[in-house]
């Protein structure tokens, strides 16, 4: 059985829903408005791209939360089903980011500086945030 220690909600776990949950939101939203903007006659195709990559990261974040629902709520998972299902989490969470990409591409769409400032802030932002949860679990760990 997993130990209790890794079970328990950690801050870490509560940023991890806080910044999905704002990126779904995020990508929903701009599915929704942009895509009711598109012309359906001669659609701008970097918007499409824009919004296809949304919408194909979107089934990859209600999965994030469904595994990070079941790992937290269920304590009969096995040491390696556990594994598993954090792995699969991990996967679920870059496309997450990944998706990103597809808000740049339509800031891009609607001025390039605006795509290249996002792009960038958004590149800074999750180094910054990913190196900070990775020190605050060394510190915890270092200090067990």
């Amino acid at each position: 059985m997993v130990p209790e220690s890794a079970r328990a909600e950690s801050p870490t776990s509560d940023k991890a829903w806080a910044i999905h949950a704002a990126i779904i939101g995020l990508n929903t939203g701009y599915l929704l408005f942009r895509g009711l903007e598109l012309s359906k006659d001669n659609p701008d195709m970097l918007t499409v791209v824009g919004l296809a990559i949304l919408a194909a990261a979107l089934p990859f974040q209600a999965i994030f939360f469904l595994i990070n629902s079941y790992i937290h709520e269920f304590e009969n998972a096995h040491d390696i089903e556990y594994i598993m299902l954090l792995r699969l989490s991990l996967i679920c969470q870059m496309v997450s980011y990944l998706s990103l990409v597809g808000i740049a591409l339509l800031f891009f769409d609607t001025h390039r500086y605006i795509g290249l400032a996002f792009g960038g802030g958004a590149i800074i932002a999750f180094v910054l945030v990913r190196s900070a949860m990775t020190q605050a679990a060394t510190l915890r760990e270092s200090s067990m």
